[in-house]
């Protein structure tokens, strides 16, 4: 499928099977954000998770609530007519939803390709049945205890499914990351791909934040001579990949698309620029009350964090010396509203968000 945004000035081709995109511009500049509507929603249909991990940035429990299915179903609805093109589903645990599977179906009957992530708890035949069927891809996380996490990669493999390792980076294993890539254990043959995500420090300690030290130096050595199977980050990474930027595939980057390509959705309805703000200080925008379309082009949190993101000329920069640096192209300073950054110095401004 090819999609033409011309008020935004590119192009989209997307396969509606894996879920795969090329953006493009169509005006010779890169693209800034999707005017229609965000190419992404990352739905949380639950905070239900029995894991109690100290790390997890959502006030996850068993005791959390679940998205109902006609709420979902309305969601989805709206998010077709807006041009949505991808579903990330999360939570909590998403699979542990008691209406998983039918949400998988109702995503895929309004042409929208849904994925999700699991802890490895709660999969069945029926929901990996439903996956192959439904799914682009799905993803597990990685960590303690590792053996449900090679559960699920051993039966994604029995059933042709593709599914990535999903791994949070930070200061107490980042060590344990780089070992995995220089030996990589031999599952992750199956794999198709390690996606590194970058430790947040929303309802856990800044003292776990990574830090531009020896050992992020032997861990992107790792990644450059890693061939186990693919390697991704999300975009919350970007200013540490920054100092590869000669080694990786420029086409392939890109800086924070919250607010410009992409949304998050709470299980109670409310729409965030990303869901790492979702628990904080900034008042989310109640979608019972306003239409996904119009709170995606004038909703307050949305429009502020887009104004963060817009450049040099607009930006609110944290640290000074972002307008002079020569990896701004690449980095555009990193995340905009917590303190991750290679660069450091972030905390004074980066606590101040609210919408």
């Amino acid at each position: 499928m090819i999609r033409c945004y011309k008020e935004s000035g590119y192009f989209v081709c997307f396969d509606l099977e894996s879920g795969q995109m090329l953006r493009g511009s169509m005006t010779g500049e890169e693209p800034f954000w999707n005017r229609r509507g965000p190419e992404l929603l990352d739905i949380s249909i639950t905070n239900y998770c029995e894991r109690n991990c100290d790390f997890c940035y959502r006030e996850t429990s068993s005791n959390g609530t679940f998205m109902p299915l006609e709420q979902y179903t309305k969601i989805i609805a709206q998010a077709e007519t807006a041009g949505v093109l991808q579903v990330a589903l999360g939570g909590g645990n998403p699979n542990q939803h008691p209406d998983f599977v039918s949400i998988l179906e109702v995503t895929r009957k309004h042409h929208i390709i849904p994925s999700y992530t699991t802890n490895g708890q709660g999969m069945t035949d029926e929901i990996y049945n439903a996956t192959k069927c439904y799914c682009g891809a799905m993803a597990v996380s990685w960590y303690e205890p590792y053996s449900e996490a090679t559960q699920v990669i051993k039966n994604c493999q029995e059933r042709d499914i593709k599914v990535n390792i999903h791994y949070l980076l930070h200061r107490n294993n980042i060590r344990v990351a780089t070992e995995m890539l220089r030996r990589p254990p031999a599952f992750l043959q199956q794999v198709n791909a390690i996606v590194f995500l970058n430790y947040k420090p929303v309802r856990s300690p800044r003292s776990l934040c990574l830090m531009d030290t020896c050992e992020l130096d032997d861990f992107l050595s790792a990644v450059q001579v890693f061939r186990g199977c693919k390697i991704g980050f999300d975009s919350c990474m970007i200013s540490y990949l920054a100092k590869i930027e000669a080694a990786l595939a420029v086409s392939t980057i890109d800086f924070c698309e919250a607010g410009r390509f992409s949304a998050f959705i709470s299980e109670s309805g409310n729409m965030y620029p990303c869901s790492f703000m979702c628990d904080g200080d900034t008042a989310g925008i109640d979608l019972n009350l306003i239409s996904l379309e119009d709170a995606w082009r004038y909703g307050d949190s949305l429009q502020k964090m887009r104004h963060r993101l817009s450049g040099p000329s607009r930006q609110k920069y944290p640290i000074e010396d972002c307008k002079k640096c020569d990896q701004f192209s690449m980095c555009h300073g990193g995340c905009p509203i917590f303190p991750i950054n290679r660069c450091g110095g972030r905390e004074k401004d980066a606590t101040a968000f609210s919408g």
